[in-house]
């Protein structure tokens, strides 16, 4: 698949890019359905809510199972990372975000790129976040919000909580190491407005690392689980700092991927 010059322009200028129906509802089930070989008590990169019932995250998903393995590799999403990236793609981070229902926590308001230059070491923000809704994205489930333009301001500086060097746990959880105050918040809605993108299962939402957003705990009765793949251009590796976090959060190999000419669900076994 290959993104048109509109689109692309949209991306840049807004900061993010909402395409529906680009998987089937097949193939969204076939990625939920194999979350539950992943669901491990004890294994660091499943990341549980704060009550240690509910899975707040599933990472690095796609170097322990073929199927994701076959996901990041598909043009439809890994052609359109190397369009805005202008070069080949590895993928830096793969996750799953759960938001179970009447459990689901918040994700406060914050940038993505700012935990990975602070943190891993990454020169620039030449990434590009790409997720796929696995359940449909309402009003009702805890959606994403986001800030259009404001990854124009490049990055911002955030309220940062204490956090030892190797405490990982702190940038996935409810209480963000890098949090936007309530101020720069206000200044950038009143310049850019605010949106929550939606839609079915199976829609993809590409967003810029350095977007405001956030989402409301989910206090409905409907799950939302929404696929986030962030690729990084193979000319922005990560200079490694001196404490390096977990390989599902920085990937270690940052061979390009090759899209695949096979369809997604060729792979089910």
């Amino acid at each position: 698949m290959q993104l048109t010059d509109s689109q692309i322009t949209d991306y840049h200028e807004k900061g993010y890019l909402l395409l529906p129906n680009l998987f089937s509802f097949e193939e969204t089930q076939k990625l939920v359905e194999e979350t539950a070989s992943l669901k491990i008590k004890g294994s660091s990169d499943v990341i549980w809510e704060e009550d240690q019932t509910n899975v707040r995250a599933f990472m690095g998903c796609h170097l322990k199972n073929k199927f994701y393995k076959n996901l990041v590799q598909q043009s439809r999403i890994l052609g359109s990372a190397k369009q805005l990236l202008e070069s080949d793609a590895y993928v830096y981070q793969f996750k799953i975000n759960v938001k179970a229902a009447f459990k689901g926590e918040i994700w406060p308001w914050h940038q993505d790129f700012i935990y990975w230059y602070e943190l891993d070491g990454m020169p620039s923000s030449r990434c590009v976040n790409i997720s796929i809704f696995l359940d449909d994205c309402t009003e009702f489930n805890g959606p994403l919000w986001l800030i259009p333009e404001s990854h124009n301001a490049g990055i911002i500086e955030a309220k940062s909580a204490s956090r030892e060097n190797d405490d990982w746990t702190r940038d996935v959880s409810a209480d963000l190491s890098f949090k936007l105050d309530a101020d720069t918040i206000s200044k950038l809605v009143s310049k850019g407005g605010l949106v929550s993108p939606k839609g079915k299962a199976g829609t993809v939402l590409f967003f810029h690392p350095n977007i405001a957003h956030a989402s409301l705990p989910n206090i409905s009765p409907f799950e939302r689980k929404i696929l986030i793949v962030t690729y990084n251009s193979v000319e922005n590796v990560p200079i490694a700092k001196a404490s390096v976090r977990p390989w599902f959060l920085v990937n270690p190999d940052t061979t390009p991927e090759v899209e695949t000419p096979t369809s997604l669900l060729s792979s089910v076994t």
